[in-house]
């Protein structure tokens, strides 16, 4: 039944991207890009590490998320939903995990479709209005973090019962809002050193990034992941908060490297 679910959700979604931001015709450059992408995609996968977590490999280590965002900065909805699509079913053929779960399917889709849409919406709204956003969400997520942490007092795993000590609890909350502030800190001194037109593009790309971690790393994933392999939502949950306010930086840093490199090279091919 949540398959069933699922892929009509994917189906919406489809049908929405494709009406409202249809393929352009005649513009083969843009194929070609989201091609690339796929293949980028796919070589990530093969290089991302999987680590065991309570007697299943459910916590992913890797970058396949940067080249599907990137697509999604780059390229309109109806591409990066392709392109998602696209990579998920390579991903399958590459490493087979037996019948397929759409949930996966659809967060690698959203991966790549949620900052094709954010960049769209964002053209509407001011820099300092999207800085105050990024800002926002990343205060909330680890302040959100901290006291999910503090909330914890034990977690049940595969019938073991962990009891979490105040020490613990200290030192993983010390490290998520530090981990907040430093990241707050670096977004807002590299700012003031790029001019305002860069300052908007390095601020939505933050945004697109924090959004894709929150709603498919932090909600969707470990929602799939008791579904499968009936890992507590709560256990994955705790694993992954703390991961997020370590690979969030990674990925916004290294993305917003890629996109001013890869803006060069495009503006070279178009003349």
């Amino acid at each position: 039944m949540e398959q069933i679910v699922i892929a009509i959700i994917i189906i919406a979604l489809g049908f929405y991207v494709f009406k409202f931001y249809p393929f352009e015709k005649g513009n083969v450059m843009k194929l070609v890009i989201a091609a690339i992408f796929i293949i980028l995609t796919a070589i990530c996968k093969r290089l991302a590490i999987m680590i065991p977590l309570f007697g299943a490999e459910s916590l992913k280590i890797g970058f396949e998320y940067i080249p599907l965002m990137l697509a999604g900065y780059f390229l309109a909805p109806s591409y990066a939903f392709l392109v998602g699509l696209c990579s998920d079913v390579i991903g399958l053929i590459l490493v087979p995990t037996g019948f397929p779960f759409f949930g996966f399917t659809l967060g690698t889709i959203l991966v790549s479709v949620i900052p094709s849409l954010v960049k769209e919406h964002a053209k509407m709204v001011s820099e300092k209005n999207v800085q105050y956003i990024v800002i926002g969400l990343i205060s909330i997520l680890g302040i959100g973090a901290s006291v999910y942490v503090y909330g914890l007092n034990e977690i049940t795993i595969s019938q073991t019962l962990h009891v979490i000590t105040s020490q613990e609890k200290i030192t993983l909350i010390s490290i998520c809002l530090a981990l907040t502030a430093i990241f707050i800190i670096l977004i807002l001194v590299l700012k003031r050193q790029i001019h305002d037109q860069e300052a908007k593009e390095f601020s939505t790309w933050i945004l697109c990034v924090t959004l894709v971690e929150i709603v498919v790393t932090l909600c969707l994933t470990p929602l799939w992941l008791d579904m499968m392999y009936k890992i507590p939502f709560v256990v994955s949950l705790c694993i992954r908060v703390i991961k997020e306010c370590a690979v969030l930086p990674i990925e916004i840093f290294i993305g917003y490297t890629l996109i001013k490199l890869m803006k060069r090279i495009l503006l070279r091919l178009e003349r």
